[in-house]
């Protein structure tokens, strides 16, 4: 583990980045998913197949773009029985957390008499990316599609890249078959958000496209966002464990090896002003990883107190924050940029990934100073309304006029001043 000490810096800036925490997007695949972008724009259907054969390794010209609903339903005869009822309890604490997030149209009558309010209303199709090929990731089926579903998005469409043979994971499938979806396609990587995108024979377009993916899935969002709305530019998992004395050293071990393991560029850093805690967590973190060259190496800071280990976190703004602390709650009110918090030691992240009910799509590279988790809010908009009346024009009336003047925009004037005649 490379261990950093925060007093050999001039101050926090330098030391994040020295940690290599502020990085942003590769670059080298750009030109490749551009050109991927505009072979389903021009070649639509025929793309994804040979597209699919070349980064997959799957001919999909057999089974087809498509999951059939037979296949969906023989999904149940695949999986294991505990993964059914563990996959219904995660599927009850998902809904029962996102459903405290739904919002409510409301109206009010102004000072000066106008009625204005705000409706919101569901989109009306979005897009599900959820990773496959050679792994299996129901979990991100149930948080990208149950927001959506409680939002009251009308369609759901979800992409799930195959393995070689064109297969998709059947607990994948059972998931999506357990929460009702019913349209899901066998296709990944950017072909799949260009065919969400921008529609081909098969694929109708979405108006949003949610889900992580790798930086060819991300980088095809970045080119495509305007077209369709997206939730967030994933990268790597990050976590930063926040702790003192009192902290154990071998459950934060365990935490950042568990986060070690998304792999991909993966980053786990652990803060505190407690050195023996961070060399005994050094200590058990090498036995167990090893001496894995696969994974990123593990970091960790020595800091002068929690208020100074705190501000660096909200330097680094992670993904996944855990706080183990003799004082959580004073330290959680120093924390104002993380994904989600987890607080003490018995709150191990793979809860948040799995089963208790928060959003595992998180923001990451820093984009939780201004981003949020997924969720309700992501599949709803806002529209404003306005519904004015003769005595609030004349108390607004002269505003209007003034304030368009200034600007030269003398039709506006006249548009307020006709309402006062």
């Amino acid at each position: 583990m490379k261990i950093w000490k925060s007093e050999d810096y001039q101050d926090l800036e330098d030391l994040r980045e020295a940690l290599g925490w502020d990085y942003w997007m590769e670059e080298g695949p750009l030109e490749e998913v551009r050109s991927i972008i505009d072979r389903v724009r021009r070649e639509g259907d025929a793309a994804l197949f040979d597209l699919t054969a070349k980064y997959d390794g799957a001919d999909l010209r057999g089974p087809g773009l498509r999951v059939t609903e037979r296949e969906l339903q023989a999904s149940r005869e695949k999986v294991e029985s505990d993964f059914v009822d563990a996959l219904r309890v995660a599927a009850r604490t998902i809904t029962s957390f996102h459903r405290r997030q739904a919002w409510e149209s409301q109206f009010w009558d102004s000072e000066e008499g106008v009625r204005v309010g705000q409706v919101y209303r569901p989109l009306r199709r979005v897009g599900a990316y959820v990773p496959g090929g050679n792994a299996s990731y129901p979990s991100t089926a149930l948080m990208t599609v149950i927001p959506a579903q409680v939002a009251g998005v009308g369609e759901i469409a979800v992409c799930v890249p195959p393995g070689k043979g064109g297969e998709v994971s059947p607990h994948t499938l059972y998931t999506l078959f357990h929460l009702g979806v019913r349209e899901v396609y066998r296709v990944g990587g950017a072909q799949a958000v260009a065919a969400l995108a921008l529609g081909t024979e098969t694929i109708r377009p979405v108006d949003k496209i949610v889900g992580p993916g790798n930086v060819f899935v991300a980088l095809a969002k970045r080119e495509l966002f305007g077209r369709v709305g997206i939730d967030m530019l994933a990268g790597p998992s990050e976590l930063v464990i926040l702790a003192d004395e009192a902290a154990r050293h071998e459950l934060a071990a365990r935490e950042m090896a568990a986060q070690l393991e998304h792999g991909g560029g993966a980053r786990a850093c652990l803060v505190s002003p407690s050195r023996r805690l961070v060399d005994l967590t050094a200590e058990e973190l090498e036995r167990c990883l090893g001496l894995d060259s696969r994974l990123t190496e593990p970091q960790a800071v020595v800091v002068r107190d929690l208020e100074e280990g705190a501000r660096l976190v909200d330097l680094l703004a992670p993904e996944h924050l855990l706080i183990d602390t003799q004082d959580l709650t004073g330290t959680l009110n120093h924390i104002h940029n993380a994904g989600t918090v987890f607080l003490g030691h018995d709150s191990t992240v793979a809860l948040g990934d799995y089963a208790v009910g928060t959003n595992h799509v998180l923001p990451t590279k820093g984009a939780a100073r201004y981003a949020s988790p997924l969720g309700v809010y992501d599949f709803l908009k806002r529209t404003n309304i306005v519904f004015s009346n003769p005595r609030a024009n004349r108390n607004l009336g002269w505003v209007v006029e003034t304030l368009a003047r200034v600007e030269g925009l003398a039709a506006h004037a006249e548009a307020m001043r006709r309402r006062l005649e």
